[in-house]
């Protein structure tokens, strides 16, 4: 997983590549910025903080880089989330939610779960036969893996 820097300027959080984090260290404790520093201290080896003769204050602190949300393309016009399950990536649809109206013709007693439809990815493209899995899926298998991402991520 790579590394950036979460800058902190005066209570303002932003995300800094590892290079521009990097250069406003070496600029604060070697560089031309040493003359506007009056504190630097390293907290840790990946923590830093910079108070400046304006007024700044500025902690530099090494962290993971957010997790980019993949999608690919289930057909024309229409994309999912991708997830991986044992190595495998898939792309998921929406969930579609179990307080759906039930239809016609289905078994007496039937009641409507929530589920998920979910694809196997080829070059960035849903491939495969449409699969389903719910919180029901037996577990070990790839749809109760998906269906388990699916709502960790809705946890969070």
């Amino acid at each position: 997983m790579s590394k950036v820097y979460k800058r902190t300027e005066n209570g303002t959080a932003t995300i800094a590549d590892r290079r521009t984090g990097l250069d406003e260290i070496n600029a604060a404790m070697i560089g031309e910025a040493k003359k506007t520093v009056r504190t630097m201290s390293s907290i840790s080896r990946t923590d830093y903080a910079i108070d400046y003769r304006d007024g700044r204050t500025v902690r530099l602190i090494l962290v993971d880089a957010p997790a980019e949300e993949r999608t690919a393309e289930i057909r024309p016009g229409r994309t999912g989330q991708v997830v991986t399950a044992n190595g495998k990536d898939y792309v998921v649809g929406k969930v579609i939610p179990a307080d759906r109206p039930t239809h016609v013709g289905a078994p007496k007693g039937w009641e409507p779960t929530a589920y998920v439809d979910y694809w196997s990815v080829r070059n960035g493209k849903a491939f495969d036969p449409v699969r389903t899995t719910n919180a029901e899926a037996k577990s070990g298998t790839v749809g109760a893996l998906i269906w388990a991402q699916l709502s960790a991520d809705a946890d969070q």
